[in-house]
């Protein structure tokens, strides 16, 4: 029996891949994303370091760090660690990004990439080369893009379904002009502010509402203080994996290349685990005491599309009608 039991083992080490071992000499790097671990950000972050440590032979030890921890939590910031040579490898969305780079919000027009058919298109064409140049401009070298979502809105007045269920709803939004326009242009009262003030603002009705992703809707236990869900789609929010231009030119050709097909790989893996997570989310709405619309009709969309078409004109100069049609959208 103990030598079965041997045989067994010794089968086993040999099916299980081995992962090389750190080099004594390993570069260390720094990786910062705003993500807490358990989200698809942390683990598109961890395959990309597994992917590269594996391929080069252990040369390079990766450090992650959530929550942008080396800026403080400071999101902005932690951009600005990124453009210096402070953090190696950066992943954060477009909407933190547009305070620095004001093109990379593109995608977040409202009801640009209404499905995930458009954003494949897109973002694996002109429209995703398109942005990789608009951060590369900002000082950073972007290898691959990922997924925060699709972002959803939640409030404790009524089911939102068309424009004017949106009238005076005191809604929480991120710091991104676009989105505070086009919310006022349905009607709503948008607010910025903090996302850890959000759960006890919404608990003592200093907003009605907020948006965000399933994900963080779900893990900030948002879902908790809100009676209405709509699943309305009208903001797909990418993901930028970018890398220092210090470290990109320290890397030989051959390790620019490894770096490369590990950002491609990893941010791939980031967005499949993200859609799947997000299906199993919606399943799980049933859980909680609120009203769920699952979805807007063609109908419905275009009476918010309408409502919102300004906020297109409004930077139809500033970001040129090219990047837009790389996204679909003809003035």
């Amino acid at each position: 029996m103990r030598k079965v039991l041997l045989a067994l083992l010794c089968v086993s080490m040999l099916l299980v891949p081995s992962v090389p071992a750190l080099a004594a000499d390993a570069v260390k790097l720094k990786f910062s994303h705003a993500a807490p671990r358990t989200s698809t950000w942390h683990q598109g972050a961890e395959k990309f370091a597994e992917i590269v440590r594996e391929r080069t032979q252990g040369k390079f030890d990766f450090t992650i760090y959530p929550l942008d921890e080396l800026s403080g939590g400071n999101q902005v910031a932690g951009i600005d660690l990124v453009q210096t040579g402070v953090t190696d490898v950066h992943l954060q969305d477009a909407l933190v990004w547009s305070a620095v780079a004001k093109k990379s919000v593109v995608p977040c027009f409202p009801w640009l990439l209404p499905t995930y058919e458009d954003v494949d298109r897109c973002m694996k064409g002109e429209g995703g080369a398109s942005l990789k140049q608009v951060l590369n401009e900002a000082g950073v070298v972007c290898l691959a893009i990922g997924e925060n979502g699709y972002r959803q809105v939640v409030n404790n007045r009524n089911a939102i379904v068309q424009p004017s269920d949106m009238k005076g709803l005191k809604i929480r939004v991120p710091g991104s002009n676009v989105h505070v326009s086009l919310l006022k242009y349905i009607g709503a009262d948008p607010i910025t502010m903090n996302q850890s003030e959000v759960y006890t603002s919404l608990q003592q009705g200093t907003i009605d509402a907020c948006e965000n992703t399933l994900d963080l809707l779900f893990t900030q236990k948002t879902l908790e203080v809100v009676k209405h869900i709509s699943l309305w789609n009208y903001s797909y929010d990418p993901l930028y994996l970018s890398v220092s231009k210090e470290l990109w030119e320290s890397l030989s050709d051959e390790e620019k290349a490894v770096f490369q097909a590990a950002a491609d790989e990893a941010m791939a893996h980031q967005v499949a685990v993200t859609r799947e997570k997000e299906a199993a989310l919606r399943g799980q709405l049933g859980e909680y005491k609120i009203e769920v619309v699952d979805s807007l009709t063609p109908e419905q969309v275009k009476a918010f599309r309408e409502a919102t078409t300004k906020v297109y004109e409004d930077y139809r100069q500033e970001f040129g009608e090219d990047l837009f049609k790389k996204f679909g959208h003809a003035f």
